[in-house]
């Protein structure tokens, strides 16, 4: 049964939950366990997409929160239709970007200046709800223009040791759009695309899902806009 998203508002970078400092040091550990963790590749899908709102929105500088090891930013890299012979930065025509992930040292810095739009991919499904408004205000403050969010609505098939699902914050689409909705009250100045994943079944012979993937757009209004769905 899925609830609607209920943060502590005493909550701050400063004074997180215990569970958010718990799971910052297990990811630090996942992270360690090899290159290939966490490398920044879920972005992939998105690649083309979030070009072309980058456009859209005359974007040249970004941060991606959350990013992993980011490695796509440094290296050439395949989409689904075409090998692209050049770093993410120089294919979306770039002037600034910056990489943020508190779970791993290369990348763990809060930026110092804003940045026209902030990436944030497969991230805020790991954070405890108590976090979450601290986490997506952090967002907001760092945009000038837009923000691209992508998030899971459903548990994963993925397990801390303990047992806990590693998507702990699972709600609906509907509950995301209401909660940003919010949250772009004191940011009417910035564009949110949010694509959520919604399961669309499990395959109990295998350890695979299948889900599809819905576009929305909350602008300065806030006004909503559904952009289809993609699987």
């Amino acid at each position: 049964m899925h609830r609607v998203i209920q943060p502590d508002a005493e909550r701050s970078r400063l004074n997180s939950s215990d569970q958010y400092v718990s799971l910052i040091k297990e990811y630090e550990k996942m992270h360690g366990s090899g290159e290939g963790i966490f490398n920044g590749r879920s972005l992939l899908k998105f690649v083309d997409i979030i070009d072309g709102y980058l456009q859209n929105n005359d974007c040249k500088s970004v941060l991606d929160y959350g990013c992993g090891k980011g490695h796509l930013y440094t290296d050439k890299f395949t989409t689904i239709t075409e090998e692209i012979d050049k770093p993410l930065p120089e294919y979306w025509g770039l002037e600034k970007y910056q990489l943020f992930d508190p779970a791993y040292e290369e990348h763990s810095k809060l930026p110092i200046h804003k940045k026209d739009a902030v990436i944030c991919t497969d991230v805020l499904e790991h954070i405890p709800e108590s976090d979450l408004g601290w986490v997506v205000d952090e967002i907001f403050s760092y945009a000038t223009k837009m923000i691209f969010i992508n998030v899971a609505c459903f548990k994963a098939l993925k397990h801390f040791e303990d047992g806990t699902n590693v998507h702990i914050s699972v709600f609906t689409p509907e509950y995301w759009i209401d909660f940003l909705t919010k949250k772009s009250r004191n940011f009417r100045n910035i564009v949110i695309y949010l694509f959520a994943d919604v399961l669309i079944k499990r395959h109990e012979d295998s350890d695979k899902i299948t889900f599809v993937t819905k576009g929305f757009k909350i602008d300065h209004y806030p006004r909503i806009q559904e952009l289809g769905e993609q699987e």
